[in-house]
């Protein structure tokens, strides 16, 4: 029995080899398209029936013709007809990792629970899930948060730091502010908007290198001001450093800070 086992697929192997001497089994599709259509023609000539299954064949067939006389796919020419499902499931790979074969946490740059989350919250609709978390809090380098044992007493919640003590006007920066964005990049009333809100919580709005617009002076946030290496808020008409200028928005009060951009990262 165990030599049987081994001598079959032999014998198939070489049964298979000489099948494909006489007629190439990458053309089996092909082949049976042509069946199809001499098929379907005698029946439509004989018995007046199989119209469609002749469209259906005749399309097939030439489909293959093409696929055998066309160069510049070598998938289409050694597969005629039967190839164009390699280049379908290519088209549909992304769709079908998307919904069948990938998890919710994977995924870059945003994974599908976190899309799922900006939906929920833009369409008004709840955005929590009960009964704990899906990641892996197993998982090498997660991170979380535990209460504290003996909780302590902070003296102060408004977390900031002092830049420049010593100096003849250190400014007590909060930890977190506004990040780096410019007037252009934005609207007037997301600048108005931000720096109310920088107004309000007592931190910092970063201007971007646009400079200072007039729509970041109406709420009297604290301005972060930066400079970049088209000196916008600072330059002369041809481009090039205009000290005075600089010098005057250096010394506004609004402006807290001055942010130097040494290059372009993006």
């Amino acid at each position: 029995m165990v030599v049987t086992g081994i001598v079959a697929p032999k014998k198939a192997q070489t049964m298979l080899h000489y099948l494909n001497t006489l007629f190439p089994i990458r053309y089996t599709v092909f082949g049976l398209s042509c069946f199809g259509l001499l098929l379907s023609l005698f029946s439509l000539l004989a018995f007046g029936t199989g119209f469609g299954a002749l469209l259906l064949c005749a399309a097939l067939v030439g489909v293959g013709v093409y696929d055998l006389r066309q160069d510049k796919r070598s998938v289409l020419r050694n597969y005629p007809v039967i190839g164009h499902i390699r280049f379908m499931l290519e088209f549909v790979r992304p769709e079908i990792r998307q919904y069948f074969i990938e998890s919710d946490k994977e995924a870059a740059p945003f994974s599908r629970s976190q899309r799922s989350l900006v939906y929920q919250r833009a369409k008004g609709e709840s955005d929590k899930q009960p009964f704990g978390t899906q990641l892996d809090v197993h998982a090498e380098g997660y991170e979380w948060m535990n209460h504290s044992v003996a909780p302590t007493k902070l003296p102060d919640h408004n977390f900031r730091i002092t830049v420049g003590a010593g100096r003849e006007q250190p400014y007590s920066i909060s930890v977190f502010n506004i990040s780096a964005m410019s007037f252009g990049a934005l609207s007037a009333n997301a600048i108005l908007a931000l720096n109310a809100g920088a107004k309000r919580g007592g931190f910092a709005h970063d201007t971007g290198e646009g400079s200072i617009s007039q729509h970041h002076r109406v709420h009297g946030g604290d301005l972060i001001w930066e400079v970049a290496s088209g000196y916008f808020g600072c330059r002369n008409d041809d481009g090039s450093f205009n000290a005075d200028r600089f010098a005057a928005n250096a010394n506004d009060p609004q402006v807290k800070l001055i942010e130097l951009k040494l290059s372009q990262g993006a």
